[in-house]
């Protein structure tokens, strides 16, 4: 009987131990600009998402990702609607949750076309602002080898450090795009012409 006693006034007392110190909490993010330190900051490719949706035959608005995203973001607090940014997406990167397919939407001349059009790429022209912490952003979209003007509509998320030593700036973006404008007319418009666009995106300052 000895025994469990002892294993009963262990357990006890390893449930009334504190635990061990958690991990520092995050600092709610600084929503001004101007806290944020210049330079050139790097797209942290863990942590950004592009996000596309279609309406299907009018009956669904089908939604996939591509995941291949790199990028640059050239930013000065005194100057921000003189930051530029340039994106590159790799059309094989598509993820639907099925590989047949995902190759099926990446290779097929009738979609991506990615062997002839190996890059989607996005490179910034303007930046307006139209309230605190949100704006436009437009600029270059080259999809299938057509360059098109695209406006964004950015929400500045804030510039945080991290526990861990490391700073980010993050943003989330929504647009449109008419895919037939590039050249992608397949099953129009069985399958929606208008494409919405949902990016997350977070920065890190290049090394």
């Amino acid at each position: 009987m000895a025994r469990p006693f002892a294993y009963a006034i262990l357990a006890g007392a390893l449930l009334a131990a504190p635990l061990a110190a958690p991990v520092a909490a995050l600092a709610q993010p600084a929503t001004d600009p101007a806290a944020a330190p210049a330079g050139t900051w790097a797209l942290d490719k863990r942590h950004a998402s592009l996000t596309l949706r279609v309406r299907h035959f009018g009956t669904s608005n089908y939604t996939f990702r591509l995941s291949g995203l790199d990028g640059s973001y050239s930013f000065d607090p005194a100057k921000p609607l003189d930051s530029k940014v340039s994106i590159t997406v790799d059309p094989k990167s598509v993820d639907t949750g099925l590989p047949n397919f995902n190759k099926e939407i990446s290779d097929d001349p009738k979609f991506f076309d990615s062997a002839k059009y190996p890059t989607i790429t996005f490179v910034s022209t303007k930046i307006e602002q139209t309230s605190p912490g949100k704006g436009k952003l437009t600029g270059d979209l080259t999809f299938r080898g057509v360059t098109k003007p695209v406006t964004l509509d950015v929400t500045y998320n804030g510039f945080a450090k991290t526990p861990f030593g490391s700073q980010i700036m993050g943003f989330s973006a929504t647009g449109k795009i008419k895919r037939s404008e590039f050249g992608f007319t397949h099953l129009v418009p069985m399958v929606g012409d208008d494409v919405d666009l949902a990016i997350e995106a977070e920065f890190n300052p290049k090394k």
